[in-house]
């Protein structure tokens, strides 16, 4: 019998199917589990919790990955003793369990790299594990193998995403529709047709064009609730190590947004979830006595609004002390008394910023908070927080549906074109006449002094001053601030282009995208010119 050998594309492509179908089965394992700790008397969610393990290590085997193999086996083994009702599902071997899924977890990615020999903790928990063998004459897990050296670095996971197929044949048609209006067009030209059949048949090839660019968005969105569900596990764990009880209720899993904004909303959501669980919830006796549940509840919703979607995380918990907020702030030299509630509640996300009274496993250091208001205003968001003392915190992240397709606004400095994207925009205004052009300054905008700062100025053009200049006065957290331009071009939907190592530290550079006549335009960061003209510009607080 001749052995059948995969060539290293059709194995690459197999491993990446395996890493795409283990999230996938070990996502649902995680689910169960934490559904049967709650039900431990709905005995069906075992059969469903042991045909994942075995599902698991059958792809693993087809891979020959032995220890993700053995692991995977000793695991089954446990589920088949709890489904087989020999052991009880007991809240420690579901914590076992749960552990176990986040070593397969980690199994499966190492193994594709070679890394694959189990650590001394991981050692340890199959140890555990082998102990709920019901005889030594099943299969053990293969013993570890020696740490092998990876080639280089841990190959890139694949990033993947389901598509409907009915998406995928209309994108086909859409597709050949398009291939035929071209060559009409070609046909009109090279017969010399009067221009009005031209320019018709060049709007069909616009037409055709704008439906699949709006189909190939579509299949870009993702309903949040499948991103969402690991957070009860989070939550889960962070309540047994605060010895508290919390629920995690998820409201809008069917609202569909970005597949990129979802990869970043994750750490964002998990920083937010422990502050609430670990500063927010009380401990159940605190509960009682203040007349609430002994359980806190900790909530994710979602919704659309206005093009946009809306994530609030909530609780039921104590609520921000304002005065511990106000002390702090004073400690850092922060002048409270000319800040509104919502700007003293905002001093959250500053860098350090922390209320806690002693430092825990979970949080207390001030780190968190301030990397959830970068991550949010990378994606052209905002975030809000709102509290009620003894009533709970609610943080609200609003974002746009998509980070690849905006809405623009079109500016010219000398030749150079830049794109302002439209959400941030107040208004356009002309520059008042003066003889002093300066780099930055304040401007007065019916009564309220404006910071304002030059385009030419912020990239060092040198291009001929204009007789008269423009300001596009944007908006960022409840501040204005004026771009000063030469000329303003008007509005226009652009595709957003991440920007290359040369540029990731310029100012006030947000991405790319390229004009119709091939030249490159550089997005515009509203939120980092905000900040930058305020910061240079002292007296705008005095004025």
């Amino acid at each position: 019998m001749s052995e059948f050998i995969l060539s290293d594309s059709d194995r690459q492509q197999l491993v990446e199917l395996f890493l795409v179908e283990a999230e996938e089965v070990l996502g649902q394992f995680e689910a169960l589990l934490l559904q049967l700790e709650k039900t431990p008397e709905r005995h069906e969610l075992l059969h469903e919790i042991f045909r994942a393990a075995h599902t698991l290590k059958g792809n693993a085997s087809c891979l020959q990955f032995t220890e993700l193999t053995g692991f995977a086996h000793v695991v089954e083994g446990t589920l088949d003793r709890l489904r087989n009702r020999e052991i009880e599902p007991t809240p420690a071997r579901i914590s076992r369990l749960l552990d176990s899924v986040d070593v397969l977890r980690n199994l499966a990615t190492r193994s594709i790299a070679g890394q694959c020999a189990l650590t001394e903790s991981e050692q340890s928990l199959l140890a555990a594990l082998s102990m709920e063998e019901p005889s030594a004459e099943e299969p053990a897990a293969a013993p570890a193998a020696p740490a092998q050296e990876a080639d280089g670095a841990a190959k890139p996971v694949l990033r993947s995403l389901r598509v409907d197929m009915d998406k995928l044949d209309r994108m086909l048609d859409l597709n050949g529709e398009i291939t035929i209006a071209r060559g009409r067009v070609h046909d009109l030209l090279a017969a010399g047709q009067p221009p009005e059949k031209v320019i018709d048949a060049v709007r069909e090839v616009d037409r055709l064009s704008l439906n699949l660019q709006e189909l190939v968005m579509s299949a870009r969105l993702v309903p949040v609730g499948p991103s969402l569900r690991h957070f009860h596990r989070v939550v889960r764990d962070l309540a047994s190590v605060s010895r508290k009880r919390v629920n995690l209720m998820i409201e809008g899993n069917e609202v569909e947004v970005d597949a990129t904004v979802i990869e970043h909303l994750k750490d964002p959501i998990t920083q937010m979830i422990r502050n609430a669980v670990d500063h927010g919830i009380e401990t159940p006796d605190e509960r009682v006595a203040r007349g609430k549940p002994p359980a806190g509840t900790v909530r994710i919703s979602a919704s659309h609004d206005s093009g946009a979607v809306v994530i609030r995380i909530s609780d039921d918990g104590r609520g921000l002390s304002e005065t511990d907020i106000g002390r702090q702030a004073r400690s850092r030299g922060i002048d409270t008394d000319r800040l509104s509630r919502q700007e003293v509640l905002g001093l959250i996300f500053q860098p350090g910023f922390s209320t806690a009274k002693r430092v825990t496993e979970i949080s207390g250091r001030g780190v968190g908070m301030d990397v959830v208001l970068a991550n949010v205003q990378s994606l052209r968001g905002t975030v809000n927080v709102s509290s009620q003392p003894g009533a709970g915190t609610t943080i609200t992240m609003r974002l746009p549906l998509t980070v690849a397709l905006i809405e623009g606004f079109a500016v010219a400095v000398g030749e150079e074109i830049y794109i302002i994207p439209v959400d941030a925009i107040v208004e356009c205004i002309e520059m008042p006449r003066s003889g002093a052009r300066e780099a930055r300054g304040v401007l007065h905008l019916r009564g309220t002094p404006v910071p304002f700062v030059r385009l030419r100025d912020l990239f060092d053009l040198r291009s001929p001053l204009p007789a008269r200049e423009n300001a596009v006065i944007v908006q960022h957290e409840q501040r204005l601030a004026g771009i000063v331009v030469d000329e303003l071009l008007g509005g226009r939907q652009t595709v957003m282009k991440p920007i290359g190592r040369m540029l990731r530290r310029a100012i006030g550079v947000a991405g790319s995208s390229i004009l119709g006549n091939g030249r490159v335009a550089l997005i515009l960061d509203p939120q980092e010119i905000v900040r930058r003209a305020a910061d240079r510009v002292p007296s705008t607080s005095a004025a």
